[in-house]
């Protein structure tokens, strides 16, 4: 079933007022459906149409990252897993979770805004950002995106999530410090890792940033 938009979803993606919807719809110059309880609803379709997007227009990517040139196994897995799934065009970055000028993600978000996606596959929530997923998501929505997790039922707990999130900050920032490929960033991750380690856990050796 199409989606459909409420008048201020439309006039939002629009940039007009609900008066000039309105006047459309007056003169069939827009498709409109009303609810039950007499309310417009525009079909996504025709907002697009509006927009001047043909919807076979709109692209389905797929998107995989790895934080280091040594993790490049890693990354052929993520797109070999896309390919797997019928995905034929894969961005691919190398690069931390936590840097936005990432220039696949950079190209990423320019095709978003400029209405040419559909859909954004990816492997897990954090292959196209660390923190703020869900505020990502909310912006890729808004312009009709829509992101798809092809594994999303890795479980961590809390503990566990908020161990990766500091080894992921503590990488970042002393890769910037000193370097990425710094021995003494690696003393620091490594130390890190260490302390917060406790018996009955084990660490990834890679931090995943």
């Amino acid at each position: 079933m199409e989606k459909l938009l409420t008048m201020k979803q439309a006039k939002e993606l629009l940039g007009v007022r609900t008066s000039t919807i309105q006047g459309w719809d007056r003169d069939g110059k827009i498709r409109i459906v009303r609810t039950i309880g007499g309310r417009r609803r525009i079909p996504e379709s025709e907002v697009q149409r509006i927009q001047g997007i043909s919807s076979n227009d709109t692209l389905i990517i797929g998107y995989a990252r790895v934080s280091s040139a040594s993790q490049k196994d890693d990354l052929a897995t993520q797109v070999d897993l896309l390919k797997q799934n019928g995905i034929e065009t894969i961005l691919t970055d190398v690069g931390s979770g936590l840097n936005e000028k990432r220039k696949n993600y950079q190209k990423l978000l320019k095709m978003i805004v400029e209405r040419k996606l559909s859909k954004i596959v990816i492997s897990y929530p954090d292959r196209l950002t660390r923190f703020g997923f869900s505020t990502l998501e909310s912006f890729c929505s808004s312009f009709g995106v829509k992101i798809e997790i092809l594994n999303d039922n890795v479980y961590r707990t809390p503990q566990e999530e908020l161990v990766q999130d500091l080894i992921t900050i503590i990488a970042h920032f002393s890769g910037k410090l000193y370097g990425l490929r710094s021995h003494k960033s690696k003393r620091i991750v490594d130390a890190v890792k260490e302390v917060l380690k406790s018996d009955d856990s084990d660490l990834e050796n890679d931090c995943s940033m």
